[in-house]
């Protein structure tokens, strides 16, 4: 649909990603932290992460960006002293998922002007790191799907604030299934059946494909429930009472946070939307800059 559009990875045993929206959480996620007295707010950052601040028209948003990754935080800084950001558009907004940005084609775009494929036309090698986490307020880069991205690098502008939802046991599990069948398909005794489910995709055989689908759903269990036991406790809460995306946990860079403005965070996320996800009134970056 865009060419930097954010995917949702989502396991279709033998067949592409999909851009389905995420479900709303269920309320038993709030049953994992009825006694946790943690606080999992997420408005702080080291001091050394240097600071960038959104003027919207929606209000200020400040972003703390990690110095560790190097590749995505110095491109980033470099687009915002160049002004590069100025005037754009959040072009894409998701409620429960997140908010979207960076394409210099929505400056001054119609309201029926195709926009959320645009770029300074280069990318920037992929930075993801198992312990980075698209936590609620997680800034992480957009990046073209794995069909014709199979090295995961990011755009060079595009970017987006997750706003996302509390996440239960079962719905952190969903989002591993991705992780688990890549494993699965990995592993060599299970090269008959990846190449069975291909076969079945290709001719169209859903009722077959449906039967395979479940045998392999079965034999990832294990593997999912692995992923899950390997988690760090904190992170599992934190997903819990504070919310995020995990399902494009190891998918995307994540390079910063928001820090300031999880109130105009919320605002955008909350504007009607019309086609392509594109607020039905414009939400504009007035002007991008360091923070002193």
């Amino acid at each position: 649909m865009m060419k930097y559009a954010l995917m949702l990875p989502i396991m279709l045993a033998f067949a592409s990603c999909s851009n389905t929206t995420e479900t709303n959480v269920v309320d038993s996620a709030k049953n994992l932290v009825e006694t946790d007295s943690t606080d999992y707010s997420d408005s702080t950052a080291p001091a050394e992460w240097p600071r960038v601040v959104f003027k919207t028209t929606a209000g200020n948003l400040t972003l703390a960006l990690n110095p560790e990754q190097k590749e995505h935080t110095q491109n980033f800084l470099k687009l915002v002293k160049s002004k590069y950001y100025n005037g754009q558009l959040f072009h894409r907004v998701i409620k429960d998922f997140m908010v979207q940005s960076g394409d210099p084609k929505s400056v001054n775009a119609s309201p029926t002007a195709m926009i959320g494929d645009g770029g300074p036309n280069y990318t920037v090698p992929s930075e993801i790191k198992p312990n980075l986490y698209h936590f609620k307020g997680a800034l992480s880069a957009a990046r073209q799907s794995d069909d014709v991205n199979p090295m995961k690098r990011s755009s060079g502008s595009q970017f987006f604030i997750v706003t996302g939802t509390l996440v239960d046991e079962l719905r952190l599990k969903q989002s591993m299934e991705a992780v688990a069948f890549e494993n699965f398909k990995q592993d060599p005794a299970n090269r008959e059946t990846i190449l069975k489910g291909q076969a079945l995709n290709q001719s169209g055989n859903m009722a077959a494909m449906r039967e395979l689908e479940t045998e392999v759903q079965a034999k990832m269990q294990p593997i999912i429930d692995e992923l899950y036991a390997k988690m760090p406790s904190d992170v599992k809460q934190r997903y819990a009472k504070w919310g995020g995306a995990p399902s494009l946990d190891n998918n995307y860079t994540v390079f910063g946070k928001l820090v300031s403005g999880y109130n105009v965070l919320s605002a955008i996320e909350n504007e009607p939307t019309g086609s392509a996800d594109r607020p039905k009134k414009d939400v504009k970056i007035i002007e991008a800059f360091i923070q002193e």
